[in-house]
C-alpha cells in the first residue's frame, strides 16, 4: 500500500509538471508573436503572424485540456474528499477569470444563497467549473453575463448559464464525448474535452450533468450533486 501511495503521488505530480511545462513555453512564444505582430506592417506576414497566434492557442488549449483530463481521470479513482463550500470555491474562481471575461467584454456574475457544502475533491470540482466558464466565455456574444448559479433545494447544484446561440437539439446527448464537439461551433478554438472533464467530475461525486437551452435564449450546463 505504501509503494502504492507513492506511485499514485508521484503520477500527480508528473501531471501537473506536465501540465506547466508545456503551458509556459506556449504562452512565451504567443507573447512574442502577438509583440512582433504590433511592429509589422506588410499585411502577408501579418496574416501569417496571426496564423501562428492561432496554432499556439489551439495548441496550448489542447495540450491544457488534455492533461486537464488526465488529472481527472486519475484523481476519479482516488478521490481526497473534504468538505467544500461551493460558493466559496466559485467565487474565488470567478475572481480569478474575471480579467479573461473583462477582455473579452463578458461579465461574470455569481448567484448564491450562501455556503453551500459537499463532500468532494476541491481540485476536481474546480478544474470541472473552470472548463465549462471556460466554454461558456468562448460562445458568450460580448457585452453579455455568463451566470453560475448555486442553488440548495431540493439537491446541491450548480448552472453556467450564458446568452450564446445555445446547443444544438440534436447533439446534447452526445457533446459530452470525448473530443466531440457542436457542429456550429464555426470558428471557435476548442478541443472537445472542456464537457467530457465537467462530466467525469460530477459522475466521480456521484452526481450527473445536464445540457439544456434557455427559453430566453443561450446554453445551460447543469452540475447537480
Amino acid at each position: 500500500m505504501a509503494r502504492l501511495e507513492q506511485s499514485l503521488k508521484q503520477s500527480e505530480e508528473f501531471i501537473a509538471e506536465a501540465a506547466h511545462r508545456v503551458r509556459t513555453p506556449l504562452a512565451t512564444v504567443r507573447s512574442y508573436a502577438e509583440a512582433t505582430l504590433q511592429r509589422v506592417q506588410k499585411q502577408e506576414n501579418r496574416d501569417a503572424l496571426r496564423s501562428m497566434m492561432r496554432a499556439i492557442d489551439e495548441s496550448s488549449r489542447a495540450a491544457g485540456q488534455l492533461l486537464d483530463h488526465a488529472m481527472v481521470t486519475f484523481r476519479a479513482e482516488n478521490l481526497e474528499r473534504e468538505d467544500i463550500d461551493l460558493d466559496g470555491l466559485l467565487c474565488e474562481l470567478v475572481q480569478r477569470m474575471s480579467p479573461v471575461a473583462e477582455m473579452r467584454d463578458v461579465a461574470l456574475h455569481l448567484e448564491s444563497a450562501g455556503p453551500a457544502i459537499i463532500h468532494g475533491d476541491a481540485v476536481l470540482l474546480q478544474n470541472a467549473f473552470r472548463n465549462l466558464i471556460d466554454n461558456a466565455l468562448k460562445y458568450a456574444p460580448i457585452e453579455t453575463t455568463i451566470t453560475i448559479r448555486v442553488q440548495k433545494t431540493p439537491r446541491i447544484s450548480v448552472d453556467v448559464i450564458d446568452q450564446g446561440r445555445g446547443f444544438v437539439p440534436d447533439e446534447m446527448d452526445k457533446l459530452a464525448g470525448r473530443f466531440v464537439r457542436g457542429g456550429d461551433t464555426g470558428d471557435h478554438i476548442g478541443s472537445g474535452l472542456g464537457l467530457t472533464i465537467a462530466q467525469d467530475v460530477a459522475h466521480a461525486h456521484d452526481g450527473t450533468m445536464i445540457l439544456s437551452n434557455r427559453s430566453e435564449g443561450g446554453a445551460c450546463v447543469t452540475l447537480l450533486f
